[in-house]
């Protein structure tokens, strides 16, 4: 078997594995490693956008004016459409106002996970629950391989590490050299440290059990 074993080898993961001690905090031996949002989107969907107030600032992760005008301009046209096809009794007057209906909600969804952080204040607001920023402890960066139907890629996320150990999902996108610059800006504006786990990967005593891959390691290498 050791002509599979070779063959396999070439999809391996050949990262640094990650010891969560190098980041010198107990709390990161505590806290899950695994990426806590599944899935992702191959494209950049929010930016940190810091405002200057009389009072204080606040630093918001925003919609992208990408995504802004993408959606904007697939509804727009998803309703001018499905009004001429309607007009015509054509059958694809649905699947157009199904694409429409998905693109809005994509734009609501993305709208609804914006983050506030507001040092005037003192609270980050997330989905509409002010939390305290003093109970942020620490910046998680993660890397997740994302396979879907037709294409596969990297996404990349941005977690909240709080003081009792739970995480909350900033923002969770595929472009790597955004996320990191927002992380910095971030963690300069709350006063901590990132742990950032992107180049490196999970030892399988932090990763959960997955009978279906153990087994399959059983008869493949046996």
């Amino acid at each position: 078997m050791g002509w599979i074993q070779s063959a396999l080898s070439v999809f391996e993961d050949k990262r640094e594995l990650l010891d969560p001690s190098c980041f010198e905090d107990e709390l990161a031996l505590q806290v899950d490693w695994m990426p806590l949002v599944r899935g992702g989107n191959n494209f950049c969907t929010h930016r940190a956008r810091l405002r200057q107030g009389l009072t204080g600032s606040t630093l918001t992760f925003e919609v992208t004016l990408l995504v802004t005008l993408a959606c904007s301009g697939i509804v727009l046209s998803g309703v001018v459409m499905s009004i001429e096809l309607l007009s015509q009794t054509s059958p694809g007057a649905m699947a157009t106002m199904a694409m429409s209906g998905m693109s809005g909600f994509f734009f609501w969804q993305a709208r609804r996970h914006q983050i506030c952080f507001d040092q005037s204040n003192q609270v980050f607001i997330r989905q509409g629950r002010p939390t305290p920023l003093l109970e942020v402890h620490a910046l998680q960066l993660l890397r997740e391989f994302v396979q879907g139907n037709k294409n596969s890629y990297d996404s990349y996320e941005l977690n909240l590490v709080l003081r009792d150990g739970r995480r909350l999902n900033v923002i969770d996108h595929g472009t790597l050299h955004a996320i990191r610059k927002d992380a910095r800006i971030l963690a300069d504006y709350l006063g901590v440290s990132i742990w950032d786990a992107i180049d490196l990967r999970l030892p399988e005593h932090l990763q959960p059990l997955d009978p279906k891959l153990d087994l399959l390691r059983m008869n493949l290498f046996r």
